[in-house]
């Protein structure tokens, strides 16, 4: 028969773990504006270097254009008399790739049926731990606020 284990974890493990996420996305959430800046500026710088190599491939290329599904560049017409190329970029040697564009840091979104940020989970999470006398929490407790990290 098989017996059921009690695992245990320290809460003032538990609490720094939550302090030091909570300063993290504090870090990120000071640095996202630069980080914004950055990809506003790499991704300008894309838009030419996509439009240059697109022009010049394109005239050297010709060959390449077809209407199949598969084909490298793919010549098809859209609605309102419109011409359309899509272009298979892994096919292509060369050509450019469009910048990460950077994670909000501090986004609210459904955590269960919580509709919140992550910061201000963890926050309600750590005055809670913060007012018990237990030296310990459950490893269920544990896991549920570790799902936030």
């Amino acid at each position: 028969m098989a017996r059921s284990i009690s695992v245990k974890v320290p809460t003032a493990h538990l609490i720094q773990t939550i302090e030091d996420r909570i300063a993290d996305i504090e870090k990120n959430i000071a640095e996202y504006p630069a980080k914004r800046e950055q990809y506003e500026k790499d991704l300008a710088t894309y838009k030419t270097k996509l439009l240059e190599f697109v022009s010049g491939f394109l005239v050297g290329n010709a060959h390449l254009i077809g209407e199949e599904w598969d084909s490298v560049i793919r010549l098809t017409g859209g609605r309102g008399n419109r011409v359309e190329l899509e272009f298979e970029p892994d096919a292509i040697e060369g050509f450019p790739k469009r910048p990460t564009e950077p994670s909000r840091p501090n986004e609210t979104r459904y955590y269960g049926r919580d509709y919140s940020t992550q910061k201000d989970l963890l926050e309600k999470n750590l005055k809670i731990l913060k007012m018990t006398s237990q030296e310990e929490v459950s490893a269920s407790t544990y896991g549920a606020i570790m799902e936030l990290l």
